[in-house]
């Protein structure tokens, strides 16, 4: 008979178990707007609340649900990092903008 078709024999499997408890997890990421991020944050965009026009427009800069966006300045407008891309926004834009944080 050939080698592929023998059948195997049964192996003893073990299960590691872990002698201490994992750690628990301190802070969980809630969802923002970006407008609230910090310089040096990066988040996943969620959710754009803006019209029609706008919205198409951050599409096809590249600011799209599920887009990693990271906050370079937030002085006058806020500037992302947006796929190797440098894009500012106005506050009034960044309001409308539901993000995840990542962590750091």
């Amino acid at each position: 008979m050939f080698r592929f078709l023998r059948p195997k024999a049964a192996t003893a499997r073990q299960l590691n178990v872990l002698s201490e408890p994992a750690a628990p997890v301190t802070e969980v990421a809630r969802d923002c707007l970006l407008a609230s991020c910090a310089v040096g944050d990066r988040a996943t965009v969620l959710e754009m609340r803006c019209d029609d026009v706008q919205a198409c427009r951050l599409r096809a800069l590249g600011v799209c649900e599920g887009a990693c966006v990271s906050v370079l300045d937030a002085r006058h407008a806020m500037v992302l990092d947006v796929r190797g891309t440098r894009i500012a926004l106005g506050k009034a834009l960044t309001a409308g903008i539901t993000v995840r944080p990542l962590p750091v």
